[in-house]
């Protein structure tokens, strides 16, 4: 019901926000003029959207923050014949037997809130040298058992809120000492790996490249076989010059 009233005040807000913004974008325009305002029906009108304006967003905004699932009293049974009820005071006081009963823990307010899905238990304790996990675990199943086998009643969720503890644990200063002293010295040797790790690496690449060495050829073992030697080539004697032959001449 609370959803459903929210959106119909809050988009009839939005509507009639919508029309005073169109009649002001209208006027800025020239669409309306001085005159037209001096009519006492504009007027009436103009008050009136603004007035309408004003109710609709403050009932909105109270519904917002309101919380109207509260309710007074839960339902255990209905029937054709009737129906019977528990109040919340008496719930609250259930409640507050059933933390009384743990040293240590005491309720400070009780308050029930219905939704689609039931009813819910919502409890505001405080928690004096105790877990907190066990205190809300043993309130839990007794609450439970006790709604369950007095009035056949089980909570749709049981809802616990701390909000006063006086812690039950102590810190062991020496112990705590210890781990802080071992933590930082890994961190120290890791930072120090770090470095290490980064120095090596400024210096690589500040050395300077090594000119490249010429590469030997590899020489060839002397074949065992004797080489074989080529054939001499025997000298050719060129033929001596013919010597001219005189013929004597007849006389």
């Amino acid at each position: 019901m609370k959803k459903n009233l929210e959106k119909i005040f809050t988009s009839a807000s939005v509507v009639v926000a919508v029309i005073l913004i169109m009649v002001l974008l209208v006027t800025a325009f020239g669409g309306i003029k001085q005159e037209d305002f001096d009519n006492n029906l504009v007027k009436g009108l103009l008050f009136t959207l603004g007035v309408l304006y004003l109710v609709l967003s403050i009932v909105a905004i109270v519904l917002i923050f309101v919380n109207s699932d509260v309710i007074k009293d839960v339902t255990l049974r209905t029937d054709k014949g009737g129906s019977i009820k528990v109040s919340a005071s008496v719930i609250n006081k259930y409640v507050r037997s059933a933390c009384s009963e743990i040293e240590g823990v005491k309720c400070k307010k009780v308050g029930l809130v219905s939704d689609e899905y039931g009813v819910r238990l919502k409890a505001n304790i405080k928690v004096v040298d105790k877990d907190v996990i066990e205190v809300e675990t043993y309130l839990r199943t007794l609450l439970e058992d006790m709604f369950l086998k007095e009035f056949d009643f089980k909570f749709n969720s049981i809802e616990f809120k701390v909000t006063a503890l006086v812690p039950k644990y102590k810190a062991d200063k020496a112990e705590i000492e210890n781990a802080v002293a071992k933590k930082l010295e890994e961190l120290r040797a890791k930072e120090g790996e770090n470095s290490a790790e980064a120095e090596d690496a400024q210096v690589e690449e500040n050395a300077e490249p090594l000119e490249d060495a010429p590469v030997e050829e590899p020489i060839e073992a002397a074949s065992e076989e004797p080489a074989l030697e080529e054939p001499l080539e025997e000298p050719v004697e060129e033929p001596a010059p013919e010597e001219p032959v005189e013929v004597e001449e007849e006389k």
